[in-house]
């Protein structure tokens, strides 16, 4: 098979690959949106299958056109990731989706799609649980009254199996609500400024089944060791505490932290947005983005003279000012010289290389520069080419003028720079199999220039700083 059939075929394989991620990640969207509009309740089983395709779809978009090694590297970090989230969402922290209006106006419940509010849930607080189990590993502190809770009902066939309320009643508390108001041992609570005015229903409103905090007996109105009486804010509307009774600590899940989505309804239930850990925990997040943003990125590339992958910190300041996410410049101070280490985009249509692709490399000469390789030895202007790299070893691979075209033949289209572009070199192995720098792609345009190789941040046995 010739070199252009191969490339139209895997350029084919990519657009085939593009377009089919595409589409099934739509796919994945609608199954979402269906899965909360579900009746009689929206269905988590049907939600996971519509987040499995959506991150499918995902994946098939985004690799279409990436190289086999940062496919590797994307899923390495996915996975990393993912345990971390795993190991995050189970003991400390995780957030839910509120399913029904029964704590409005504090939460707004709405089971369409991106509707209704999202809440974090501390789960460290009260202690940790034992996954898929309403029994704890340890117990921390305990719940008080008027924290809002999410807690596995202790209703068997309940409509939802997690719901979220507010403690209302402690264990040895006699609780009773008459005329709107709650008792406890036999003395009205005032609630706390930040709740809205409630007035709690009662029997005497109609609801036969309710009876725990209604009626005097102790069996509905004593709370037992180490249970909770929890209730709605919108009492009206609230199936809770009234009608299934107490909650044992081990059913409660956590302590609901804030309200993060929508970010219009951001609310902080417990303070923890004024602590000294919070500030510093966003300051360093938005120090992030801004060096994201403004100032470097990191990028996944060949270690000199080996197959095997380092990260390196790209500083994209070093020749201007860019536009985020985008080529073009805002202001330029500084051209590219001959010995900077440099990352860019590898030119479109290169042979085995999915566009898109991001390279690292040794600017070996600018535009007007004479290039020529002969007997392993790289020649700038008729001057052999020096670099501290390059000194520590031959340049890797030796190919011949059949192998690659520039630098190797000498008329004026394969060894003189054009204006505008720059020559770069890169050596990995004694292998024709990876072609990574401009001695088979060729001329490579200034505006592909991402930013200025800095740094080797990761493997830590890698560490080194490029002067």
């Amino acid at each position: 098979m010739s070199s252009s059939s191969l490339w139209m075929e895997r350029g084919i394989l990519g657009v085939v690959l593009r377009i089919g991620g595409a589409i099934i990640t739509i796919i994945g969207v609608y199954i979402i949106y269906k899965s909360n509009n579900a009746y009689p309740e929206p269905s988590e089983p049907l939600w996971w299958t519509g987040l499995a395709v959506f991150v499918l779809g995902l994946h098939l978009f985004f690799f279409s056109n990436m190289p086999k090694h940062q496919i590797y590297e994307w899923l390495k970090s996915e996975s990393i990731a993912l345990t971390l989230a795993l190991l995050i969402r189970w003991p400390i922290a995780e957030p839910y989706r509120i399913p029904s209006s029964s704590m409005e106006p504090t939460l707004h419940g709405d089971n369409r799609f991106g509707r209704g509010d999202r809440v974090f849930v501390n789960k460290w607080i009260y202690g940790v649980r034992y996954p898929f189990m309403n029994k704890r590993i340890w117990y921390g502190k305990k719940p008080e009254r008027w924290e809002i809770v999410v807690f596995q009902t202790v209703e068997k066939n309940a409509r939802h199996k997690t719901l979220v309320k507010r403690v209302v009643g402690l264990p040895g508390e006699r609780v009773h609500i008459e005329n709107g108001k709650i008792y406890i041992n036999g003395k009205p609570l005032e609630l706390p400024p930040d709740m809205p005015n409630i007035y709690y229903t009662s029997s005497s409103g109609g609801f036969e089944e309710m009876k725990y905090g209604i009626r005097t007996e102790d069996e509905y109105s004593l709370i037992p060791e180490n249970h909770y009486f929890v209730l709605g804010d919108n009492s009206a509307f609230s199936r809770d505490g009234r009608f299934f009774g107490w909650v044992p600590n081990e059913h409660i899940v956590g302590r609901v932290s804030c309200i993060w989505w929508p970010p219009s309804r951001w609310r902080d239930f417990t303070g923890f947005s004024k602590t000294w850990w919070w500030k510093i925990l966003c300051t360093l997040l938005t120090i992030l983005l801004i060096i994201r943003l403004l100032f470097g990125r990191s990028v996944v590339w060949y270690r000199w003279n080996s197959n095997k992958l380092s990260h390196y910190f790209v500083y994209f300041l070093a020749y201007g000012i860019r536009l985020p996410f985008t080529r073009l410049w805002i202001t330029q101070w500084k051209q590219p010289e001959k010995g900077d280490i440099v990352s860019y985009f590898v030119p479109e249509n290169v042979e085995g290389i999915p566009e898109g692709t991001i390279a690292c490399g040794i600017i070996a000469g600018t535009e007007g520069d004479k290039v020529l390789i002969q007997n392993g030895k790289l020649l700038i202007n008729n001057n052999e080419f020096s670099h501290p790299l390059l000194s520590q070893s031959k340049l890797l691979p030796d190919y011949t003028s059949k192998e690659a075209s520039y630098g190797y033949i000498k008329d004026k289209e394969h060894s003189v720079v054009p204006p505008g572009y720059i020559f770069v070199i890169w050596s990995v192995s004694d292998s024709t199999e990876l072609k990574i720098d401009s001695r088979t792609y060729g001329w490579i345009k200034k505006e592909n220039i991402i930013g200025k190789v800095k740094a080797v941040w990761w493997p830590p046995s890698d560490w080194k700083i490029f002067s």
